[in-house]
Order: structure tokens, then sequence, then C-alpha cells
């Protein structure tokens, strides 16, 4: 059964192969595309992989760290701003958890600091 993403969710998604600079493997994602377009049939959905290959000093906007044990993962992580990608739905393999709303904000902000917006 296909997964159906939720915006501010973090999945594990299948991102293999790895292309250049491209994550690739399975490994969490947030997603940052509105829900309703997935609810709506749209087979691919926005996300910003996930790494715990943690930058060294304060990497925003290119990045935004995800403290141990939040939103269900288990290492300390940071997330790609910088890495934006449209994934097809059945690659999204399983639900970790929910971005805290403190973390949501600093994401938004990267994102418009980081696009120019």
């Amino acid at each position: 059964m296909m997964l159906t993403p939720k915006r501010w969710h973090l999945y594990i998604v299948n991102l293999a192969p790895t292309v250049r600079s491209k994550p690739g493997k399975q490994r969490p994602c947030l997603v940052i595309q509105p829900t309703e377009f997935s609810e709506n049939g749209l087979l691919s959905t926005v996300i910003l992989p996930i790494t715990t290959k943690i930058a060294a000093g304060d990497a925003f906007p290119l990045r935004v760290r995800i403290p141990k044990n939040v939103a269900g993962l288990i290492h300390e992580s940071d997330i790609l701003i910088d890495q934006i990608l449209a994934w097809d739905n059945s690659f999204f393999c399983q639900e970790l958890g929910v971005l805290p709303e403190n973390l949501i904000e600093h994401v938004k902000i990267a994102l418009v600091d980081f696009l120019d917006l």
C-alpha cells in the first residue's frame, strides 16, 4: 500500500541510486509539499533529505539541525535545505514522525533565505 505523504512529516524514502551530490540509499526525508497535492492524486512529493553527517559550525540556511530523538530520528541529524527533490510516492517506505513547530519555522526561514524569496 502506497503512503500519502503529509507536509512536515518525516519518512524513510528510497533515494537510490546516488548521483554526484544527490544523497542516495534509503534515508529520512522531510516532506515540504502541502498534503493536499498528495491527497488529490499527485504521484510525486517535494522533499528535503536528512543526513547524520552533521555540518561543522553554523551551516544555516543550507542545513537545519534536528536533535537526537526528535520526530522519530535516533541520531542528531541535519535537514539538507539545498537538496530539494521531487520524488515518486511509491518510494516512501515508512513514516517516522512529525517535525516540531519550532523546527518547522527554522526550515521555512532557511527555504526563504536559500531560495532568495
